[in-house]
């Protein structure tokens, strides 16, 4: 899941407007002398025990169980910054615009969302963009286990008289 959710929002700063490679380390941003900027940064990830289960149909039209074990969330903080405080505004404008509700992560769907923004200024940033915006996406997956229904063809009737 971490990989996907990095690469999707990789992309999505792509398509957003930021021109150089995105970063996906803190000191490799420090150490940048960029003006235009854009970073992918991982944040956190946690875990909760969960027992929801669901029925599904493949694509065979077979019933199968999904229990998810846990539940998880994993946070990036996504930073945009340019020297041009407009343009900033517009990347970061462009990146909620195209960013979807959810992706689907190994056949399960993994809602995201987009929380708090911080919008700092060259004096308050260690980046060289004049205003920077740095903001969180989380996204709502979970750890699944699938199982089969039992088949009426396996089960075996035997008839017991006294």
């Amino acid at each position: 899941m971490f990989t996907e959710c990095r690469e999707y929002l990789l992309t999505k700063l792509k398509e957003a407007g930021i021109h150089s490679k995105p970063y996906t380390s803190m000191k490799r941003l420090r150490a940048s002398q960029e003006t235009h900027v854009g970073a992918v940064l991982f944040e956190e990830e946690s875990f909760n025990r969960s027992g929801t289960k669901t029925i599904f149909s493949d694509q065979t039209g077979e019933r199968h169980k999904r229990r998810k074990i846990f539940s998880r969330e994993t946070t990036f903080s996504v930073i945009i910054g340019d020297p041009d405080p407009t343009k900033t505004e517009t990347i970061f404008e462009a990146f909620l615009r195209i960013i979807d509700s959810g992706i689907y992560i190994n056949g399960d769907y993994t809602p995201i969302q987009v929380e708090e923004a911080e919008w700092v200024d060259d004096d308050d940033s260690i980046l060289k963009a004049k205003v920077a915006v740095n903001f969180k996406v989380k996204f709502l997956g979970g750890v699944y286990k699938d199982s089969d229904f039992v088949k009426i063809s396996d089960v075996v009737i035997e008839s017991v008289k006294k």
